[in-house]
């Protein structure tokens, strides 16, 4: 597993954030937001300047945070994440909230006007 040390650039980090309190409040399934039986959550987060830097840093943050989820309970925080698509949704809300939040997206979003993000598309 890569580390900090290994950070391909002096500002890059990995934050990890204490949850409970009344994040854990509320049951999972209540709401889109999955994890809230965790202690923490994470982010490894690449941060540089020289467009030479994209494929290094990139690569850095991919492979610490798929080695930081083999430790990890499944799913995450969305709005968290920089790459977009749907893989990256179904992975971070699980396949039952994504599928309830695909059917309020056919019902409020039919023409997927909202899509420049971690997309959820509407149902077919």
């Amino acid at each position: 597993m890569l580390a900090i040390a290994d950070a391909p650039t002096p500002d890059s980090e990995i934050n990890v954030l204490q949850l409970g309190g009344a994040v854990s409040d509320v049951p999972d399934e209540a709401t889109a937001y999955t994890g809230r039986g965790a202690s923490y959550y994470w982010i490894a987060e690449p941060v540089w300047d020289v467009a030479a830097d994209d494929d290094r840093c990139i690569a850095w943050g991919r492979i610490t945070g798929k080695s930081l989820s083999k430790l990890s309970m499944a799913g995450n925080y969305v709005n968290e994440q920089a790459d977009a698509g749907t893989v990256v949704a179904l992975d971070a809300y699980g396949p039952k909230k994504y599928q309830r939040l695909a059917s309020l997206k056919t019902r409020f979003d039919p023409h997927n006007m909202f899509r420049l993000n971690q997309n959820i598309a509407p149902l077919a």
